[in-house]
């Protein structure tokens, strides 16, 4: 019987074991002599004299190593053939600009310090604890100098929520080319508004020296295809210029509040949010429009932007000008609600025979001060505000008695209303102000 194991024949009996004194070893084809051995010992090739190691393994080695040799030399033949040549490039210098080019960049720079960033802030909520929290962004704007005297134009919707909203407050950032310059900001006091023309005056208590006026043109003889640029803060990205021609004049559109603005000045000058109270510039720098709406179905600039135009900008600023300084009508800070909107509202006319209700009070005013209180409505049901019946005793049942009352009296003169809240009659007594926003 033969077994062969690993290269190995062994010639034992038929026991399945070696026989104990004959072993024949075959291995690589080569006959070794017969060695008689004890069963309890192996045998060791490398110690026989005779035996020779196999050179298999070493020619191997030698292989593999030539052919790591033969990659690695192909790899770095192959990256010196590949390899990038690069030449440092030259930088060309920029030469002369364009004449528009030119002209546009000086008009920038001349009219971009005359152009303000406006911002509204919501005066922090209540705290649970007393007092309230940080300041928070309620709304911006873009605003312009008129004048050394402090005095900022912009869009009437630009300021209303801080106007509509108690403890609000407005800030003018002055506008500044240089972008080194730490930004100028200040309080800003609301002095007048014309709501036919969405435009609204404020004031900041700057030096003189700190204003740039923007200069002022005409929107009598603007020609449709003519050039023109704005200037604003689109979606808080200040001092940004866009271009583009007027594409026609005389237009009507819609305001924020419901109004009708007419005869404003249509635009392709990219006018976005943020935009709102920017100049409209002709192509010498002077003001032409304010930027003040745009149609467009994303509420981004579509190319249809339209501008208020300076010549009702300066009637706007003139009227606010000259009531706040002369005549100064006496307010209390109070809308009355309307026949209309009663019957819009369910209320039977009958209901408002009897006196003036109250239907909005105004925030930061003599109302508000004294706590009139205006009407509500809660999802379907509508709450009558005060009903002022009387003042200084003289009855009242219509607005124009209202009116024709009010020019009888002056501002900083206290009055005295009698007002009907729910079923109670009371007096108020309650100090007039100037009025600041012309309807």
């Amino acid at each position: 019987m033969r077994f062969t194991l690993f290269g190995m024949r062994i010639i034992g009996d038929n026991s399945g074991r070696p026989q104990g004194a004959d072993v024949q070893i075959i291995e690589a084809g080569r006959n070794y002599p017969e060695r008689h051995f004890m069963s309890n010992r192996r045998y060791n090739p490398e110690s026989d004299p005779d035996y020779h190691a196999p050179a298999v393994s070493g020619w191997l080695v030698i292989v593999l190593i030539g052919l790591v040799a033969i990659l690695l030399f192909r790899n770095l033949t192959d990256g010196w053939n590949n390899r990038h040549d690069y030449t440092q490039r030259t930088v060309t210098p920029r030469g002369e600009l364009a004449s528009d080019e030119a002209a546009r960049t000086e008009l920038f720079a001349k009219v971009s310090p005359s152009v303000v960033y406006v911002r509204m802030k919501s005066g922090g909520k209540p705290q649970t604890s007393g007092g309230r929290g940080p300041d928070q962004d309620i709304g911006s704007g873009t605003g312009f100098v008129w004048d050394e005297n402090g005095h900022i134009v912009t869009n009437l919707h630009v300021v209303r929520d801080a106007l509509l909203r108690q403890g609000a407050a407005m800030e003018v950032q002055l506008g500044d080319a240089s972008s080194t310059t730490t930004p100028q900001v200040f309080t800003a006091e609301f002095v007048g508004a014309v709501s036919k023309h969405d435009i609204a005056v404020l004031k900041i208590d700057a030096e003189p020296s700190q204003l740039i006026p923007i200069t002022i043109g005409s929107s009598d003889d603007l020609k449709v295809g003519q050039n023109v640029m704005a200037i604003g803060n689109p979606f808080g990205f200040s001092q940004t210029l866009s271009t583009g021609v007027i594409g026609g004049l005389n237009r009507s559109v819609g305001s924020a509040d419901g109004n009708i603005l007419a005869g404003m000045i249509q635009t392709d000058a990219a006018i976005n949010p943020g935009n709102s109270g920017g100049p409209l510039l002709d192509s010498s720098g002077r003001l032409i429009g304010v930027t003040t709406a745009i149609v467009s179905t994303s509420g981004a600039s579509a190319g249809l932007g339209f501008a208020v135009p300076v010549n009702d900008v300066h009637q706007s600023v003139e009227l606010v000008m000259h009531e706040a300084i002369n005549n100064q009508t006496p307010s209390m800070g109070i809308a009355i609600l309307d026949s209309e909107t009663a019957r819009d509202n369910g209320i039977p006319e009958q209901l408002l025979a009897d006196g003036l209700v109250v239907l909005y009070v105004y925030p930061n005013t003599p109302a508000e001060a004294v706590g009139l209180q205006g009407c509500s409505k809660q999802g379907n049901q509508f709450f009558l505000g005060d009903q002022i019946t009387a003042i200084n005793g003289e009855r009242l049942r219509t607005f124009d008695e209202l009116k024709q009352l009010m020019q009888t009296f002056r501002t900083g003169q206290s009055i005295q209303l009698t007002i009907v809240r729910g079923t109670q009659q009371v007096n108020v007594a309650l100090t007039l102000e100037p009025r600041k926003v012309l309807l």
